[in-house]
């Protein structure tokens, strides 16, 4: 049974949440180990989540200590959690986002794990999704061993199938700050840039099967947004940075990784004319890759319902297009 000495440092970045709000803050509220702070980050809102915010925290009087802290402006979720990782006082840091939920049980279970392995850089918890589908990315249940040790072991395992969301996480504070593990402000799928680097220094890592988090899915996310700009935008820059930080020991895993970058981005530029600008850049990375455009042709040819939505979509371009990708 834990004994409850290590204090844990919750940040939940909040910006126009506020239909989902209350849910999240009584799943912190409810947690069984009380030994938490909770370091709402508002990242000026344009609606009622901070005046929702403020009214949940005047009316808890529980042990466990909230903390809102306001940006001036929107500067998005990556500087909402690095100003939380800034301010907090816990030896370990979880992320929550303020549309999901964790369990009752959450944090108890990723602390038993941190005392049975003294100064572990990483805990992940298993999660689900909701509503619930039949293969759920989330769901890691069975597939890691409760403990691994050894950067090099960690990487050879974990660079392929490595939990990526940075939510639901015990994370030691030190491990980041050491590191410089903060994430990239002004880009969105933060968590995979981020993930990319935590791999290159970690040490130590810990899983449990117990679901922890709860994660729903909400159509009006920035991550299920149909303007694909700020995707694009992102996928070009982790391409750009993991290409500009390859590992020596794992280059053909880092090629790989860079590729699948660039061919979520190739996918989204092909949609739609409007999204041509982005050419330049992606036809710049490409040519970094090993054999330049013949890497990324073989490697769409090899997946043929990828290669068959190409045909279709570069059919529909101008061909003065057309011609810059054959």
């Amino acid at each position: 049974m834990s004994n409850h000495q290590t204090l844990i440092s919750i940040v939940i970045p909040l910006y126009n949440k506020e239909q989902y709000f209350e849910r999240c803050f009584i799943s912190v509220v409810n947690q069984i180990y009380k030994n938490i702070e909770c370091i709402i980050v508002e990242d000026c809102s344009a609606d009622n989540s901070l005046k929702l915010a403020e009214q949940l925290i005047k009316k808890y009087t529980g042990v466990i200590k909230f903390e809102i802290i306001k940006h001036m402006h929107n500067y998005g979720a990556s500087a909402a959690r690095n100003t939380g990782i800034n301010n907090s006082r816990g030896e370990y840091i979880y992320f929550l986002d303020s549309d999901d939920e964790i369990t009752v049980n959450c944090i108890h279970s990723l602390v038993t794990l941190i005392e049975k392995y003294p100064g572990i850089d990483m805990v992940q918890g298993n999660a689900y999704q909701y509503p619930q589908v039949e293969r759920d990315r989330y769901d890691f249940k069975g597939v890691f061993p409760e403990f691994t040790q050894g950067n090099f072991k960690i990487k050879k395992y974990y660079n392929k199938h490595f939990p990526v969301s940075v939510c639901n996480k015990l994370i030691k504070k030190s491990f980041v700050t050491q590191n410089i593990l903060y994430f990239k402000p002004g880009y969105i799928h933060e968590d995979q840039h981020w993930h990319f680097f935590a791999i290159k220094y970690i040490e130590t890592f810990a899983f449990t099967n117990e679901y922890c988090y709860i994660r729903y899915w909400v159509p009006d996310s920035v991550s299920t947004s149909l303007d694909f700009s700020h995707s694009i935008t992102a996928y070009l820059m982790i391409a750009e940075d993991i290409l500009s930080n390859l590992d020596i020991d794992f280059l053909e895993n880092n090629l790989f990784r860079a590729h699948k970058f660039l061919k979520r981005a190739n996918t989204k530029i092909l949609s739609d004319t409007k999204y041509l600008h982005f050419l330049p850049k992606y036809k710049l990375l490409i040519s970094k890759l090993p054999n330049g455009m013949l890497f990324l042709r073989l490697a769409i040819l090899w997946e043929l319902k990828y290669f068959k939505k190409t045909l279709f979509d570069i059919i529909k371009l101008p061909w003065k297009y057309a011609r810059t990708v054959r």
